[in-house]
């Protein structure tokens, strides 16, 4: 890849930094699509967040930023602009850096996880966390027909203050005798060294579709692979939004079959 001084420059916004794999997938597309952009990664801490963002207002060749764990709510709130679903949610992870500096964010996340799942109408779902990313998927579960989502989180107040922003017959507190009524499970928290907020696995249905947002092998996939549940990494959500993620930043159409290779090439195989 050659960089040079009119290069434009994407980035991703996260901490840490990483185990993310979007600047591998884009700056595959860019060298296969022969585009003078380049993509890289910010570990950003929060309290560094803010100026992080101003900076980015001024930076003329940067086209705009993903935003991933811990900051999708933290971002919405510095953001000049939110177009839904990000403004009904309070939570991104794609801004636009338009002339000026205006900085207008979007949110893929929900759809990349419908996508990544399947079909979802009628099923009972459980969501584990209840940040931004957990937000965005009970939306989009929801909006596509899941009969009920649950919420298990470490702080009964978030996983309270995420259940009020839906009809209170379609989302609610998850209790463990509710297990059992789960066909679909999606991770959103940042935990891989252990099975989330001691989820008993065993509980589940053999076969029930479990959704990974951590984009590197968990504790939770390995024992989803363990007791014959449907795992579906990370990666795969990735997948769905690449291609929406690539037109809204770049202004221009990925491939199907060229964002596949970008994923092949960064060793992240797909179905």
């Amino acid at each position: 890849m050659k960089i040079t001084g009119t290069t434009r420059i994407f980035t991703i916004v996260a901490h840490p930094s990483v185990h993310v794999v979007a600047p591998a997938v884009f700056n595959h597309v860019f060298e296969a699509l022969s585009l003078d952009m380049a993509y890289i990664a910010h570990d950003t801490p929060p309290e560094a967040l803010p100026a992080t963002i101003e900076a980015y207002r001024s930076w003329g060749n940067l086209g705009g930023f993903n935003v991933t764990i811990p900051h999708k709510e933290s971002a919405a709130r510095l953001l000049d602009k939110l177009l839904p679903p990000a403004a009904d949610l309070g939570a991104v992870n794609t801004v636009v850096r338009g002339p000026g500096g205006v900085l207008t964010g979007y949110n893929t996340d929900g759809a990349g996880a419908v996508q990544a799942i399947g079909e979802v109408r009628g099923a009972g779902c459980l969501v584990l966390g209840a940040g931004g990313a957990a937000r965005a998927v009970v939306h989009a579960l929801l909006k596509a027909g899941a009969r009920r989502v649950m919420i298990l989180n470490r702080t009964l107040e978030r996983a309270r203050a995420l259940v009020e922003h839906f009809p209170e017959d379609r989302a609610g507190l998850f209790h463990p005798d509710m297990l059992p009524e789960m066909d679909v499970v999606i991770q959103t928290t940042p935990v891989a060294d252990r099975i989330p907020l001691s989820l008993d696995m065993g509980g589940l249905r053999k076969g029930t579709r479990i959704l990974e947002t951590v984009m590197r092998d968990t504790a939770l996939g390995l024992e989803a692979g363990n007791r014959g549940h449907t795992l579906i990494p990370g990666h795969h959500m990735l997948y769905h939004q690449t291609g929406e993620n690539f037109r809204l930043l770049t202004g221009t159409h990925a491939p199907d079959a060229v964002v596949r290779q970008a994923f092949a090439a960064a060793g992240l195989p797909l179905p």
